[in-house]
């Protein structure tokens, strides 16, 4: 691990001010713009937004492809932007999506964006015109391969990647990685230290813990296994908690990662819970 970091392990909720802190009023609790789907898949997005509202965001808008307008008219919070001739989002797309974009406190990237070049085009160019901090996760890792610091250079954004997928951005970014046999959790600790060193970005990586990088600190919170194959809860609780505290972005992931614990502890027995009762796990592990 980097001398500099300063690391927590949160076996408690280290920082409870910031649950009973966060806001009530919708108009204070941030707006959230989420793009992706593609018309093989939608299931991503509609999660994350649904999961986005349990966390407390005050507002979450969706851009999808229009290929998924007769499947989906009249879908709440949602907009229909020019499509790729494969159902995925479009060049096309780009204006309406950045005049989207500015009306949100940050625009998140990457529910099932399919994998063709117009697609990853397009999120290059997202990237490169967004003034809006972003979050990044999934497919829009895989956009961004060839062209990896547009997100990564950027102070305000937000990367949730699994240990696998962390990998393959080290190898991206050319950081060297050290898998010691036996190296358990300070060998993970320490594969996220060093490519947090490289990046502006702030960094969460989810899996068996979840590990939270920010400036020079890292936190480390047991997860809890039902939720830790949901990627969407990640990708919202977190998102949520990121956008409601710009001014203690580590103090906010690290409760984001604290209430994915117990929103997981709550749903006790269910092999594989609902996006529903995941959500309604979340609201209530807010309000206790």
């Amino acid at each position: 691990m980097n001398d500099q970091a300063y690391l927590l392990q949160q076996d408690e909720a280290l920082f409870p001010k910031i649950v009973w802190n966060r806001p009530v009023a919708r108009h204070g609790a941030g707006r959230l713009h989420l793009i992706g789907g593609y018309l093989g898949d939608f299931s991503l997005p509609t999660a994350i937004y649904s999961l986005a509202l349990a966390a407390g965001v005050g507002e979450c808008n969706v851009a999808l492809p229009d290929s998924l307008l007769k499947y989906l008219a009249g879908t709440p919070a949602t907009t229909f932007v020019p499509s790729s001739p494969s159902g995925s989002l479009g060049r096309e797309a780009l204006g309406q999506l950045l005049d989207l974009g500015d009306k949100a406190d940050a625009i998140a990237i990457g529910a099932g964006l399919s994998n063709n070049s117009e697609t990853a085009t397009l999120v290059e160019r997202l990237l490169q015109e967004l003034d809006r901090p972003v979050i990044a996760f999934d497919d829009a890792l895989e956009a961004l391969q060839f062209n990896i610091r547009l997100l990564t250079d950027r102070p305000d954004a937000l990367i949730i990647v699994t240990m696998p997928e962390l990998f393959k951005l080290a190898g991206q970014l050319e950081v060297p990685v050290h898998i010691r046999r036996d190296g358990g959790l300070i060998n993970k600790v320490d594969i996220v230290s060093a490519v947090k060193a490289e990046i502006n970005a702030d960094l969460v990586v989810y899996g068996t813990e979840t590990i939270t990088a920010q400036g020079n600190s890292i936190s480390v919170t047991p997860t809890n296994p039902v939720l830790s194959r949901i990627p969407a809860a990640y990708y919202a609780v977190l998102s949520v908690f990121w956008i409601q505290n710009g001014a203690q972005r580590f103090e906010g992931l690290t409760t984001a990662a604290w209430i994915l614990r117990m929103a997981g502890a709550n749903l006790k027995h269910q092999d594989v819970p609902t996006i529903e009762s995941i959500s309604k796990s979340i609201t209530q592990t807010l309000s206790e």
